[in-house]
């Protein structure tokens, strides 16, 4: 319980911290932020399964994970994509008698996952220049938020098991109090930029839509990698953020829902 409550405190003054930083927050700084998060995260991927010293694989990984946040939203995204793919390609074909065809599909598979919910945040913020800091508080906040909500609720009213198997802890009740806590945290940041930093508009019809979708998704996330551990025998994925292990720990349900909010704003306006 300590840990996870520090842990929290730190998210939470991630949040406070853009919040306060939004004017000097551009799209520039953050897409160099969020790719460096990204490779770092990818890293932790590849240690787990002990391929971060197989530099053949690991080297390319990375360099992926890096590039693609900084070219989302140009029309070199598919380029980068495609090197990435027959890099890996050719490094299964002229090294499959050293390097295991499951080693290759986990690192490609972890990478692409890591990459393209980052991806889809670098995307949006940079759409948005001026909205950036709004939607990097969007798509950290509400999943944290839910699973906070859903932490709780679930410690105090949780009986029915969500996923025993996987994550003997999650319960339905706690699900739903993550549901609740995501509409809530979802509109909170609506109206705290709309009335605090003056955002013309806020689509509180999207920002629910947002709030329902989000923790069901961010679970998916969260069991996703919980499965990864399981079946690779580790803990936490790296021990950087108390009670949560490494960033991938504390960020796998991000990765997930940042494609969420990116598909939302495709089809109808978040600010204008």
């Amino acid at each position: 319980m300590k840990t996870r409550v520090i842990s929290g405190i730190v998210g939470g003054a991630v949040i406070i911290a853009i919040l306060l930083l939004s004017q000097f927050i551009t799209p520039f700084i953050t897409t160099v932020i969020l790719s460096l998060l990204c490779a770092l995260m990818v890293s932790e991927g590849l240690m787990a399964k002990k391929l971060l010293n197989n530099y053949k694989i690991s080297a390319i990984c990375l360099a992926f994970a890096f590039a693609l946040p900084m070219v989302s939203f140009t029309n070199f995204w598919f380029v980068t994509f495609f090197v990435y793919m027959a890099a890996m390609l050719f490094v299964m074909v002229f090294f499959h008698q050293g390097i295991q065809l499951s080693d290759i599909t986990y690192a490609f598979f972890i990478t692409m996952i890591i990459s393209t919910g980052v991806a889809c945040l670098t995307n949006m913020t940079t759409s948005y220049p001026a909205y950036c800091a709004f939607f990097a508080v969007l798509i950290l906040g509400i999943p944290w938020g839910a699973d906070a909500g859903a932490y709780f609720v679930g410690v105090k009213y949780g009986r029915h098991k969500l996923s025993p198997n996987i994550s003997p802890k999650k319960t339905v009740e706690g699900a739903l109090g993550g549901i609740v806590s995501g509409i809530i945290c979802a509109l909170l940041f609506g109206l705290i930029f709309n009335f605090i930093f003056g955002y013309t508009y806020i689509n509180y019809g999207a920002l629910i839509v947002i709030g329902i979708i989000n923790t069901p998704l961010s679970m998916l996330g969260d069991l996703s990698f919980s499965i990864i551990k399981r079946n690779l025998g580790i803990k936490d994925y790296g021990n950087i953020i108390p009670g949560h292990g490494g960033m991938l720990d504390r960020f796998d349900s991000v990765i997930i829902t940042a494609p969420l909010v990116y598909v939302v704003s495709l089809f109808t306006i978040i600010i204008i």
